[in-house]
């Protein structure tokens, strides 16, 4: 229900400024409701699958939730990683109903056999999925540093020219970003209810931090991109930054470091 209430809040607040001339961090406060029920409905999901040893769709009030923080989830991912967004009071809308139809259903399912808990699998694959968008980001940001510096030297001949564009690399950086985000947010999420309520014993508390603070440092960078406060060369280097963290975090989730 809680859920529920911040996807209301979300959808009211988004309808109310659509069509007005409000500031533009006012406009955005709606999209901010909608991230914060779904990483809200992402725990409550994720505990309920490890706790149970299932996938959170086995029971009706399952199936909605799931269907739900799946339509809030592509939204979300879209804004990231294409800067493209969907209407936030509709998004916010039908998953909030979806969620407060769930709460009026029950019925237990029956759970799937693993020895390995499926959410824990979800866990391991956004996790290597963030870790290789974070790599190809930083690959990325080499590139657009090399041409960058080629441009202020007036270098255009050699391996300089076969270099894409600064444009279209700073407009690719920003993707992979925002997908790395989307995953790792997922992955840490997923994690943190894992450790904080001791069901699996599978969380490393040192790579969950390091993980966090990963993910908050590429969110902040993100943020800042995106609202044109720091130029292409410092989203850039600040990419390279992020991938040391990243880098203890996956060393720490190898079975040799536990």
């Amino acid at each position: 229900m809680a859920c529920a209430f911040i996807f209301l809040i979300g959808a009211a607040w988004d309808w109310q400024v659509k069509s007005g001339t409000a500031d533009p961090a006012m406009r955005s406060g709606g999209l901010w409701f909608l991230r914060l029920g779904w990483l809200l409905l992402t725990a409550g999901l994720a505990y309920d699958g490890l706790t149970r040893n299932t996938l959170p769709v086995d029971t009706s009030a399952g199936l909605l939730l799931s269907i739900g923080w799946g339509l809030a989830g592509v939204a979300i991912f879209l804004d990231l990683t294409f800067d493209h967004r969907l209407p936030v009071w509709v998004i916010s809308s039908a998953t909030m109903v979806s969620v407060f139809v769930a709460t009026r259903l029950g019925g237990e399912g029956h759970a799937f056999a693993s020895t390995v808990k499926p959410l824990i699998r979800l866990h391991i694959g956004a996790t290597i999925l963030a870790y290789c968008l974070l790599v190809a980001q930083a690959l990325n940001a080499l590139v657009y540093l090399l041409q960058d510096r080629a441009l202020a030297r007036r270098r255009f001949g050699g391996i300089y020219g076969l270099l894409p564009a600064l444009v279209p690399l700073d407009k690719i950086g920003a993707n992979l970003l925002g997908a790395a985000v989307w995953m790792l947010g997922l992955s840490v999420v997923i994690g943190a209810v894992d450790g904080f309520a001791s069901v699996t014993g599978f969380a490393n508390p040192p790579k969950l931090l390091l993980a966090a603070v990963t993910l908050g440092a590429a969110a902040s960078l993100l943020f800042l991109r995106r609202r044109g406060a720091i130029g292409g060369a410092a989203f850039a280097r600040g990419s390279l930054w992020i991938l040391l963290p990243a880098l203890a975090a996956l060393w720490l989730a190898l079975p040799t470091a536990r």
